[in-house]
């Protein structure tokens, strides 16, 4: 699965949650959501694929800024 497929996807789930949520909050939270699904996703290719960890590292850090919650989601899904 490709890094635009993914982005495209968390997208989507951002969209959704937000219709569902109400208009501004859900928005947000869809889209917080999307992009944990979208990180979760690229995680889980990486690892199916033996793809390296700096690899995964640059994908993830193109999603989400914030190094310690970049590695709090390495902790739960790719090194359990």
């Amino acid at each position: 699965m490709s890094i635009e497929s993914i982005i495209t996807l968390a997208e989507s789930y951002a969209r959704q949650e937000g219709h569902e949520k109400g208009w501004q909050e859900g928005r947000q939270e869809g889209r917080d959501e999307g992009r944990e699904e979208a990180a979760k996703l690229l995680i889980e290719d990486a690892v199916q694929n033996q793809r390296d960890l700096d690899s995964l590292l640059t994908s993830l850090k193109a999603i989400f800024k914030d190094q310690a919650h970049i590695d709090e989601l390495l902790d739960k899904y790719y090194y359990r």
